[in-house]
């Protein structure tokens, strides 16, 4: 490197902001994707997470009825509606 021209090291220096510039951009395109896929697995567990609340909602309320209806059976005060 000690003998290289002035030049040469011109071209060095070029090759080698281009590899940077390379680099630089894979690195931003894999980033923006990891970004749109974080995006999409929240977007996905939010989804999710409101499928559990309504399951767990209705749930709570199938077992509230069962208690009231249990209790008016056996109270006696059950009417069959058939």
């Amino acid at each position: 490197m000690a003998n290289m021209t002035e030049e040469e090291l011109k071209i060095e220096v070029k090759v080698a902001q281009e590899e940077v510039r390379l680099i630089k951009s894979k690195f931003d395109f894999q980033v923006s994707e990891l970004k749109e896929e974080v995006s999409f697995l929240k977007e996905k567990l939010m989804a999710q997470q409101d499928m559990l609340k309504i399951a767990i909602d209705y749930a709570t309320k199938l077992s509230a009825e069962l208690k009231i209806f249990k209790k008016r059976i056996d109270s006696g005060n059950f009417q069959s509606t058939h």
